[in-house]
């Protein structure tokens, strides 16, 4: 009641929002790009929520973590890794109430980066059934510690920001004391590449990698900056046009590997404290293009400690996009203003919202991917504490509208042609019928 489904829209090439009015992670440089990938996405992702599940279809996982005696925050994750929320444990035992579904749980020691004492990151794989109560321990492991003493230009480094980044798309980092040294613990097993910024940012150096550590390690490095370091200006571009977006973006070495990250703004990436050679870039997501990885057009930074002013990097993949427009079903001559277009993906996620403007038009960009079984919910969103909708003498009370099967592809704007939204009827208003003529729907045709 109050409610119509359409299906099977059409797709049609990219047209804008105006249209009717107008590698192997084995290397030092692959484990980079893919930690750079993943701090870039959570910098700058936004995390749109599904509806809320009914508290009674959750299950429950609760356990004890051990050994105890120590800060520890927990996070959890869907099962494609995308981060969902945290919290600090207490007293040694964890409980999370979660929906039906699989999940990886991960348990931090929070004590500072320079204990070498710390234990390392645990990670715990979950099934979720609904009304389960289900009890998994946590044994954390020993973290293994990288030491050692930061020199630039032949005297101690205070300051200095030490990284220590692995194949797994993780980053350890802590900052070197007045006399240089440094000490990053809790590290699981595995190798790294050691990134060094010296603090006033005049002098770099190659990475150090630290080979194979276990759990309980400790690996000493003497750490020398005896590179004058230099400078790379980036222009970003996306579509022909100058990218506005505020961003994090990140320049790598294509010599060392190591990476700078900044926040670029109106368009200008500014570097400082780079290495020599030549750059390319890791970029998220922004707008409607896609995060892309490539190469700074013209990017070299002198060996003399000098500036590269004049590098270009453009953002060419777009995303996909879905254009439409609400009007009432009953006169769909009439646009409406206001109303409220949500996306679902297959599985029930909410992917994107958005109103309709002046004329009945709604346009959604952003981050979205390829994908099939999507659908479009139109309403005039009663959350706002009306279901009205439209000008007078038509301003009536609408209900919702449905679009099943909407395919969805990248670079193209998939087109949802007109929406149209059916009267809310009598029945359904809660004491608050529209009793204007105007507002009745049309009796159907025998």
């Amino acid at each position: 009641m109050g409610t119509a489904t359409v299906t099977g829209p059409a797709t049609g090439p990219a047209t804008g929002p105006a249209a009717r009015s107008t590698a192997a992670r084995s290397t030092a440089a692959a484990t980079v790009l893919a930690l750079v990938l993943a701090v870039l996405a959570a910098l700058g992702a936004v995390t749109v929520a599904a509806p809320a599940a009914d508290a009674a279809s959750k299950g429950e996982v609760t356990g004890e973590i051990r050994p105890g005696g120590f800060p520890v925050k927990m996070r959890w994750f869907d099962a494609d890794w995308r981060f969902l929320g945290s919290r600090k444990v207490t007293n040694g035992i964890y409980s999370i109430s979660l929906p039906p579904g699989t999940y990886y749980l991960q348990f931090t020691d929070e004590r500072p980066a320079y204990n070498v004492d710390k234990f390392a990151p645990t990670d715990l794989k979950v099934r979720v059934r609904s009304g389960d109560f289900v009890q998994r321990n946590v044994r954390m492991q020993p973290g293994a510690a990288i030491t050692g003493t930061v020199r630039a230009g032949g005297k101690p480094a205070g300051g200095a920001r030490v990284v220590a980044a692995n194949s797994n798309e993780q980053s350890f980092e802590t900052k070197a004391n007045g006399k240089g040294q440094f000490a990053i613990g809790g590290l699981p097993i595995g190798s790294y590449s050691v990134f060094t910024y010296e603090r006033t940012k005049t002098w770099v150096g190659r990475s150090t990698f630290v080979r194979g550590l276990r759990p309980g390690d400790r690996a000493n490095t003497a750490i020398a900056l005896n590179q004058r370091a230099g400078k790379l200006q980036v222009r970003l571009r996306a579509g022909g046009e100058t990218m506005r977006e505020t961003a994090f973006v990140t320049a790598v070495s294509k010599a060392t590997g190591q990476f700078w990250t900044v926040k670029a703004r109106r368009g200008k990436a500014v570097f400082a404290g780079l290495y020599p050679g030549k750059y390319r870039m890791v970029a998220p997501g922004v707008g409607s293009w896609l995060p892309q990885e490539g190469a700074i057009d013209g990017a070299k930074v002198p060996g003399n400690g000098g500036a590269d002013l004049v590098s270009v990097f453009t953002w060419t993949k777009a995303a996909a996009s879905v254009q439409g427009y609400v009007v009432n079903a009953e006169h769909p001559e009439l646009d409406l203003e206001g109303a409220r277009v949500r996306l679902f993906a297959a599985d029930g996620r909410l992917l994107a919202t958005t109103r309709s403007d002046s004329t009945g038009q709604f346009f959604i960009g952003g981050q979205l991917l390829t994908q099939t079984d999507v659908t479009a919910v139109v309403d005039p969103d009663p959350t706002n504490g009306s279901a009205y909708l439209g000008e007078k003498p038509y301003r009536c009370k609408f209900g919702a509208t449905e679009v099943t099967g909407v395919a969805l592809k990248v670079g193209t704007t998939t087109q949802l042609g007109e929406v149209a939204l059916p009267y809310l009827p009598v029945e359904q208003q809660d004491g608050f019928p529209q009793n204007d003529p105007n507002c009745e729907a049309a009796e159907p045709a025998a």
